[in-house]
């Protein structure tokens, strides 16, 4: 068989093919196809000289397969089957029938307020559809949305991403607040600047709050005074509930843990910290419509979150 330039090959020479398997003479087959008998004719003799075999024998009134065309009757059905799935209308996407897994690269502040509230509404609407979490690395991001490890990146750091192929929505942003245990020396009082950046401070990895207060104190020529240095939020809490360190974090965040904790608000002697929080995702999945739903669903909860808050 000669080599076939797939770019020229005419697609509706596999239906004809298809049909004679099943009709097995070419009277029957142009009647199914709505085509003259020489049209037929005509194709199966282009499909003789591509694959180099007669195909189809006469035996009396009707044509026999040969042994190549038995060998190319099951891959031939097989395609037209795809194709015809593909050029099929699609039924409207329903999230309560799809079946997905998604990757979320995200900090631990992203997966305390977006990932985790994400993934109790897909268990509502779509008990098929998951969200795994994965942790957010700066420099590695843009490659693993590219190769697929990843489908969404959750941002909160301001991340600097100038990729056509990556895409950005910005779901808001997010201000700063200072938290304290119940009865902090603090609490009851309005701190000057000063006396808010000489106060104990707790400072989270992969939280750039404090990087942010400072640039706010910059003005008054002081900086947070940082006793602690720590790898999450939750120890971050611990020390915060039992020592007089301050803990400042995303009102997002903060919001869960006054409710859960009691901790409260520390007076800012500045004007609000904001910072964006955003979703990355590449291009490709712009019109896979589970992707497309999800998105949604995580831009909803970010409204529903900043309205809160």
């Amino acid at each position: 068989m000669n080599e076939i330039d797939l770019r020229r090959f005419d697609l509706n020479l596999l239906v004809v093919f298809d049909v004679l398997m099943t009709e097995r003479s070419v009277t029957r087959a142009a009647e199914r196809l709505g085509r003259s008998s020489s049209a037929i004719s005509h194709a199966l003799a282009k499909l003789r000289e591509i694959f180099a075999d007669e195909l189809f024998v006469r035996a009396g009134q009707k044509l026999v397969p040969t042994a190549k065309a038995l060998e190319l009757a099951p891959t031939v059905h097989v395609i037209l089957a795809g194709m015809e799935s593909l050029l099929r209308p699609s039924k409207p996407f329903d999230p309560s029938l799809a079946s997905r897994d998604f990757a979320v690269a995200a900090s631990e502040t992203g997966e305390l307020i977006l990932v985790q509230p994400l993934r109790q509404r897909l268990a509502q609407l779509a008990p098929s559809i998951h969200a795994g979490w994965m942790p957010s690395h700066r420099e590695e991001n843009v490659e693993a949305l590219r190769s697929g490890r990843c489908h969404f990146v959750i941002d909160i750091e301001g991340l600097p991403v100038q990729a056509p192929d990556i895409r950005m929505l910005k779901l808001f942003d997010d201000r700063l607040v200072t938290l304290a245990r119940p009865g902090h020396p603090l609490a009851k009082r309005k701190p000057k600047a000063l006396g808010f950046a000489a106060a104990d401070h707790i400072e989270v990895n992969s939280l750039p709050a404090l990087e942010l207060i400072d640039q706010a104190l910059a003005a008054e020529r002081t900086s947070c005074r940082i006793v602690e240095r720590v790898s999450s939020v939750l120890v971050g809490l611990l020390l915060a509930l039992n020592s007089d360190a301050l803990l400042t974090l995303p009102v997002s965040l903060a919001a869960i843990l006054e409710r859960q904790f009691g901790l409260v608000r520390i007076h800012q002697p500045f004007a609000g910290v904001a910072f964006p929080l955003r979703l990355f995702w590449h291009s490709s999945y712009d019109r896979d419509e589970c992707h497309e739903w999800v998105r949604g669903q995580i831009g909803t909860l970010a409204r529903e979150m900043e309205s809160a808050a």
